[in-house]
């Protein structure tokens, strides 16, 4: 028996799916913003998982957890909203529509499937217009401007960002200065340590061997040591965590204008999330602030205080007609929400 099945009301519940890479998230709650159940699995990406069906595998799984949690299965569902990285495209979109319908048919509700990008602009602003600027592993930007307009950065992004792009930066620094190609820098030294590798040779030859190469998490996980250097002013690294700053800002921008978010007067909302961004005092934020100004004029900084899965839940209790765009029924939403999310460890990378 069902959690809608138990009521004396039938109970609308409404789904959020936030996949990535590194894990796939979903929520299931009541119109009330309650949160009833969550789940959790693996890459929900399709260009990043061994097969586009493994990725449909893993986003389907951690819905049916969440509604297993909330003692409800796929025909309880009233509106879903699906935010997955890999939906660049038109015929992604079809890709995931076309399997939704296969394996869940004439169920889950009124649903939207959009780049994972959009997720955290409701953590900002419960109406859903805004900006979102995610660093994580890589990067996500994407906009939704006042009359729906939607951009997303996708495969227009031509720099490495978040935690691949510093990575990547310092990588290419240590191996230059080893060949006197480039400056001197600390980052040599921390990485070496980081790695524990002997040498920028044995370093050099660890990622890029042909077996036993470093992994991709691994070869990722260096990022906080190059902020950490950067905020102890190595000139070098405080040149990459600029650049990456800047890249951030200019693509914030590029997304405000092509959603008319950029106008006389109005303030535009500009949500941060992301390990990159959100770390304490991270430079790369700083860096992107100091830059926003220039790209987003009237840009309000709002840093998430909700995991972007949470925001795609939002979306899908707003698409479904829960008038979010109204501040007592938005705030009320958020309290039960923020109130009822699973621990802080659900959602760890």
């Amino acid at each position: 028996m069902t959690r809608a099945q138990t009521a004396h009301t039938p109970t609308a519940l409404y789904v959020g799916v936030d996949g990535g890479n590194s894990k796939t998230a979903a929520l299931v709650s009541t119109a009330s913003g309650e949160v009833v159940g969550a789940g959790r699995a693996g890459c929900g990406d399709i260009y990043g998982a061994p097969a586009p069906e493994a990725a449909v595998a893993e986003v389907l799984a951690a819905v049916r957890t969440a509604l297993a949690q909330a003692g409800a299965d796929v025909t309880d569902v009233a509106g879903a909203a699906f935010r997955l990285a890999g939906i660049d495209w038109p015929e992604d979109r079809a890709y995931w529509d076309e399997a939704l319908t296969r394996h869940c048919p004439g169920t889950l509700g009124a649903r939207t499937i959009l780049n994972d990008g959009y997720a955290a602009i409701r953590c900002g602003n419960p109406s859903g217009v805004g900006i979102s600027v995610t660093g994580g592993t890589a990067a996500a930007i994407a906009a939704r401007g006042a009359a729906g307009e939607l951009w997303d950065m996708g495969w227009w992004g031509q720099y490495a960002m978040g935690a691949v792009g510093l990575a990547n930066e310092a990588f290419r620094a240590v191996f230059l200065a080893e060949l006197d190609l480039g400056p001197r820098t600390a980052l040599t030294e921390a990485l070496l340590a980081h790695y524990d590798r002997p040498t920028v040779a044995a370093l050099n030859h660890w990622l890029t061997r042909r077996q036993s190469s470093a992994t991709g998490r691994e070869r990722t996980s260096c990022a906080r040591v190059v902020t950490a250097v950067a905020a102890a002013g190595d000139p070098v690294a405080v040149d990459i965590v600029r650049a990456q700053g800047a890249h951030f800002a200019r693509y914030a921008g590029v997304a405000a204008r092509r959603t008319g978010l950029i106008g006389a007067d109005r303030e535009v909302s500009v949500v941060l999330s992301g390990s990159v961004l959100m770390a304490p005092e991270s430079p790369v934020a700083e860096a992107l602030l100091a830059q926003l100004p220039a790209h987003v004029p009237g840009a309000v900084l709002r840093r998430g205080s909700l995991p972007p899965v949470a925001g795609a839940l939002l979306d899908a209790l707003g698409e479904a007609g829960v008038a979010l765009h109204e501040r007592e029924t938005a705030a009320a939403v958020l309290e039960q929400v923020m109130a009822t999310l699973p621990p802080k460890e659900f959602l760890a990378t």
